[in-house]
C-alpha cells in the first residue's frame, strides 16, 4: 500500500493566475483507492468532502467538465468549428445556450441554495481547480484534451450551470437544433437550414433509460431485501458514471456512482437503504402551439379582453453573437436571432410536420419543467442521509428535485418502494380532458407515440396554463403527494413504460396523464421485464418465485430474449416450410438463414450463433415509438387485461405464399449479405465496442430494446452526445447500428458489426442481510475517460466475460483492499 501526502500548493500556478485565485476554507480530505481506481472519500465536513470528489473525479476526468463548461457558455464554435448542420452543430448549440444562458441563471439562484449543497459545490471547485494547477502546462492535460487551450479555473457558478443544464438533459437539451433554428416566416430573418430531425430523439427520452427491480422480503431469498440496477446510458462523454465511496463519520454513509461534476452519489446504498432510477415516462415539458396575430407572425393571441377580442402578446427576439473558428484559425463573428413566448423558447419542429413550422397562422413553443431546477444534489444527498422509507421519501417531498427519473429503493427491513418524483406539469381537468380527448386523433400519433413522446396544447388560452397549487417544488409542478408511488413487499420494477404496471398484481392507475398512460401497450423490453421478475422459473433464472443474490445476477448475464422466447420455433417452422419466397420478382432462397435461426440459442451470448438474423428480421418491423414493433408482427393484439404477455403470437398464414414474416426475413438476409455478414457467426465476433483508435475490440454481449431483452447494447448516433472528442469509434449502418469491423491487427475489414456505444452502463445487484449491505457491480465503460489510463478499459474488458465485482464498503474491506492512500488539503492559497 502506497500512501501518499500532497501538500498544499502556494504560490500562483501558471494555469491559475493570481488574480483569479480565490480564498478559500482549508479543506482535508482522505482518499483510499481501492481496485480500479474507485475513491473512497472521507471528510469531516461537506465542504471537505466536495473537495474530495473533485479531485477525484477531476484526475483523469478533467476534459469531461471543461468541455460541458465550454459548451455551457457557447464557445464550442470558437474552438472546433462550425459542425455539421444536425444534432453535431456547434454553432446551433452555442447560439441556443447564448440565448438559455444558464451561468446567469447559475449567479441568480446560487444563494438560495441550501448550506450543504453550496459547501459541496464550493469545495469541488477547489479540488478540480486544485487538479487543474497541478499540470505544468496544456501540453500535460490527460489525452482527450492534451493542449487545449480551453480548459479554464472551474467556479461555483459554472458548476451550478452544468446542473441546471443537466436537469433538462431529457427536455429542453433534445430540442436545441429546434430553438436554435427557430425564425418567423420571414427570409430576411430565417436562421433555418435543411437538417433530418430524429422525431423519437427530439420528442421522447431516446438514449437514456433503464431496467430496476426492488424485491421485498416475500420475494428475496437469504435476504431481507434486494434491488438490482441497470441503467442504460451513453458509454462516451459526459454522460457516463463514476464510481465513489462517500463518509463524513456519523453524518453521511454512501457508496454508488454519479456523473463528473455532481458531488453526490446518484444510483447506491448507505447502511439501510439502496435506490437506483429509470427514465421515466412522464413528460418533463408541454408543446404549445401558438395562434398568430394575422397581421404580424411576432404576435400571438393569448385570453380575450372583457368584449371577447383576442389580446396579443409579442415574441421576444433575443440576439446573440457566436465566435466561430475558421480552417485558417481565424474567428468569424455570427450573430443569430433566436425568440421565446412567455412560455419558453419558440421552436422549429417543421421536419416532424409542417403544420409545426413557423408560418402565418402558428407557431410552436415550450414549457420546460426543469427550468431553474437548483433542487437536485440537496435531495440526492438527504436520500443518501436517510435510514428508513419515511425519511427517505421526506427527501422528496422537501425537494422534489429528481429532474426525469423513478426510484425504486429497497430497505433493510424487508420492504421495496417504487415512486415517480420527477418534474411533472400539472394541467389543469380542462388541459387533461382536452388532451386524451385529442389523442383520438390519428393525426396525433407521431407526437405522442404510445406515451413515450410529448403533449400538445393550445397556446392561445389560459385554461392551458400549468396549475400552481402551493405545495410542490417549484409553481406549476404535481406536487409529490400526487404522484404515482407504493410500497410493498413482494416486488417493484420499472424499465421505461410509465408507472401503471409497477407491479403486476397493484397496478397504480387514475393519475395525470402527464405521467404517462395507463391500460395501454408495453414496450418489448417491459414485457420481458415483468414475465422475468413474475415468472422467474419459466426462463430457467429461479426454481421458484424467489430470488438469490446469484440469481439476480443471472436476470442480467442471462441475456435472453422475450421475443425469440415466443416466436422463434414458429418463425423456424415456417422458414423450414417454405424455404424459397419470391421478393420483388426474385426467388429469395431462405435454407441458409433458416439454418441458422434453427441452430440459434435464443440467447445474445458472445457465443451465441444466428442471433444477427433474428435481429435484421425483427428490425423490418421496428416503429418509433414505445410498443417498438409494428402490430402486424404479432398475431395476437394488446389486451390491457394481458399487458405483460400480448401482443404475442407471430402473424400471417404459414400457408399463403407472400407469408409477410417470410419476406420480412428474405430482405434482412439479404441485408446481412450485402455486409458480408454470416448467418451462423457468433454473436461476440459482431458486436463489439472498440473504446479508442488503435485498442482492440471487446465482444459485448446483449442487444436492442426492440429484441425484447433485459440487457441493452446499442448504437447511438454519436452526434446525440453532448461531447465533442467523443472517443468511441462508429463506422457504417445495418438495422440503425454503425458498422466496421476490425481484424486482430485493427484494419478495416468489408465484414459489418455492431459498434456499441450506449447500453448497460453501471450494474448493481444489492442485497441487505443481518450482516448489513453486500453488493456485486459491472461498470461497462471502467472509471476513466482517458486512453493513457490503466482504468480506461480494465473493467470495459470485466464486461465483457460478465465477470462482477464487490463494491467495497465497510471498513475492514477498504483496508484489506487499499492500493493507495492519500491525504489532500487545500491550503489557504
Amino acid at each position: 500500500m502506497i500512501v501518499k501526502f500532497i501538500l498544499p500548493i502556494l504560490g500562483c500556478t501558471m494555469l491559475l493566475g493570481c488574480a483569479e485565485q480565490a480564498v478559500h476554507p482549508d479543506y482535508q480530505a482522505s482518499i483510499r483507492y481501492t481496485e480500479h481506481g474507485v475513491p473512497h472519500i472521507e471528510a469531516a465536513d461537506y465542504g471537505s468532502l466536495g473537495f474530495g470528489i473533485g479531485y477525484a473525479q477531476t484526475e483523469e476526468n478533467i476534459c469531461t467538465l471543461a468541455e460541458q463548461v465550454l459548451k455551457l457558455n457557447g464557445q464550442l464554435s470558437q474552438h472546433f468549428g462550425e459542425g455539421t448542420p444536425d444534432y453535431a452543430s456547434n454553432l446551433w448549440s452555442d447560439a441556443a445556450y447564448k440565448m438559455l444562458d444558464y451561468p446567469a441563471q447559475a449567479t441568480a439562484l446560487y444563494p438560495s441554495l441550501p448550506k450543504h449543497a453550496q459547501q459541496l459545490i464550493e469545495g469541488y471547485v477547489a479540488g478540480y481547480n486544485k487538479i487543474l494547477g497541478q499540470f505544468s502546462s496544456p501540453d500535460k492535460y490527460p489525452s482527450p484534451c492534451r493542449g487545449a487551450d480551453w480548459v479554464k479555473p472551474l467556479s461555483a457558478e459554472n458548476l451550478l450551470a452544468y446542473h441546471l443544464e443537466l436537469a433538462g438533459l431529457a427536455s429542453t437539451r433534445r430540442l436545441l437544433p429546434s430553438i436554435a433554428t427557430a425564425a418567423p416566416p420571414d427570409p430576411k430573418l430565417a436562421n433555418t437550414q435543411n437538417w433530418q430531425m430524429n422525431a423519437s430523439y427530439t420528442l421522447t427520452s431516446e438514449g437514456i433509460g433503464s431496467n430496476g427491480w426492488g424485491l421485498g422480503h416475500e420475494r428475496s431469498q437469504g435476504a431481507h431485501s434486494m434491488l438490482l440496477a441497470n441503467p442504460h446510458f451513453p458509454w462516451d462523454g459526459e454522460l457516463r458514471f463514476f464510481e465513489q465511496h462517500l463518509t463524513i463519520p456519523g453524518e453521511l454513509h454512501v457508496a454508488g456512482v454519479s456523473m463528473i461534476g455532481m458531488p453526490a452519489v446518484l444510483i447506491g446504498f448507505n447502511q439501510d437503504l439502496g435506490w437506483t432510477h429509470t427514465v421515466s415516462q412522464s413528460k418533463r415539458f408541454t408543446f404549445y402551439q401558438l395562434k398568430l396575430d394575422p397581421d404580424n407572425p411576432m404576435r400571438y393571441h393569448y385570453g380575450e379582453d372583457e368584449t371577447g377580442q383576442p389580446i396579443y402578446k409579442a415574441i421576444e427576439p433575443i440576439s446573440v453573437t457566436v465566435m466561430v473558428k475558421q480552417q485558417d484559425g481565424s474567428l468569424r463573428q455570427v450573430d443569430r436571432t433566436l425568440y421565446r413566448s412567455h412560455y419558453g423558447p419558440m421552436l422549429n419542429l417543421a421536419n416532424i410536420d409542417p403544420s409545426l413550422g413557423w408560418n402565418q397562422q402558428t407557431a410552436i413553443t415550450f414549457r420546460d419543467a426543469n427550468q431553474g431546477n437548483s433542487r437536485m444534489l440537496q435531495q440526492w444527498v438527504d436520500m443518501a442521509k436517510a435510514s428508513s422509507t419515511d425519511e427517505f421519501f421526506q427527501a422528496f417531498h422537501d425537494h422534489q428535485g429528481l429532474p426525469w427519473v423513478n426510484t425504486l429503493m429497497i430497505s433493510r427491513d424487508g420492504s421495496t418502494s417504487y415512486l415517480d418524483g420527477s418534474q411533472v406539469p400539472q394541467l389543469s381537468e380542462y388541459a387533461e380532458h382536452y388532451w386524451r380527448q385529442a389523442l383520438q386523433q390519428p393525426a396525433l400519433s407521431q407526437l405522442w407515440l404510445d406515451g413515450a413522446g410529448s403533449i400538445l396544447l393550445p397556446g392561445h388560452d389560459p385554461r392551458f396554463e400549468w396549475v400552481d397549487s402551493g405545495d410542490a417544488g417549484a409553481p406549476g409542478l404535481v406536487p409529490f403527494h400526487k404522484a404515482p408511488q407504493q410500497t410493498r413487499q413482494d416486488y417493484v420494477f420499472n424499465a421505461n413504460s410509465s408507472h401503471w404496471l409497477t407491479n403486476l398484481q397493484a397496478p397504480l392507475e387514475g393519475y395525470s396523464i402527464a405521467f404517462g398512460p395507463e391500460q395501454s401497450i408495453r414496450s418489448a423490453r417491459t414485457r420481458y421485464n415483468a414475465q422475468l421478475i413474475s415468472e422467474p422459473k419459466r426462463f430457467g433464472i429461479s426454481n421458484s418465485k424467489l430470488f438469490t443474490l446469484q440469481q439476480l445476477q443471472n436476470v442480467f448475464n442471462h441475456n435472453g430474449s422475450l421475443l425469440a422466447h415466443d416466436l422463434l420455433r414458429d418463425l423456424v417452422e415456417r422458414c423450414f416450410a417454405n424455404p424459397i419466397v419470391s421478393l420483388d420478382g426474385e426467388d429469395i432462397d431462405l435454407t441458409l438463414a433458416c439454418q441458422a435461426l434453427s441452430q440459434w440459442d435464443g440467447y445474445y451470448q458472445l457465443t451465441s450463433r444466428g442471433a444477427q438474423v433474428f435481429r435484421e428480421f425483427l428490425a423490418e418491423f421496428k416503429v418509433p415509438s414505445h410498443r417498438e414493433l409494428d402490430d402486424a408482427l404479432f398475431a395476437i393484439p394488446f389486451d390491457a387485461k394481458r399487458p405483460a404477455h400480448t401482443p404475442a403470437g407471430l402473424s400471417s398464414d404459414p400457408a399463403v405464399a407472400d407469408d409477410t414474416m417470410l419476406l420480412a426475413l428474405a430482405r434482412a438476409s439479404l441485408r446481412l449479405q450485402s455486409h458480408h455478414v454470416a448467418f451462423d457467426a457468433p454473436l461476440g465476433d459482431l458486436q463489439y465496442v472498440i473504446k479508442a483508435t488503435g485498442h482492440q475490440a471487446i465482444p459485448i454481449s446483449g442487444a436492442n430494446s426492440f429484441e425484447g431483452v433485459f440487457n441493452m447494447s446499442e448504437t447511438k448516433h454519436p452526434s446525440r452526445s453532448s461531447s465533442r472528442f467523443a472517443i468511441i469509434d462508429t463506422g457504417r449502418e445495418l438495422s440503425g447500428s454503425p458498422l466496421t469491423l476490425l481484424d486482430e491487427k485493427g484494419n478495416s475489414t468489408e465484414t459489418a458489426a455492431y459498434r456499441i456505444n450506449y447500453g448497460s452502463s453501471f450494474v448493481m445487484a444489492l442485497q441487505y442481510t443481518d450482516a448489513g449491505p453486500e453488493a456485486k457491480m459491472l461498470l461497462s465503460y471502467s472509471q476513466s475517460h482517458d486512453p493513457e489510463s490503466s482504468y480506461f478499459d480494465d473493467q470495459t474488458k470485466m464486461y465483457s466475460e460478465l465477470q462482477w465485482r464487490p463494491i467495497r464498503f465497510n471498513a475492514e474491506e477498504l483496508k484489506q483492499n487499499t492500493s493507495r492512500r492519500i491525504y489532500i488539503s487545500s491550503g489557504r492559497e
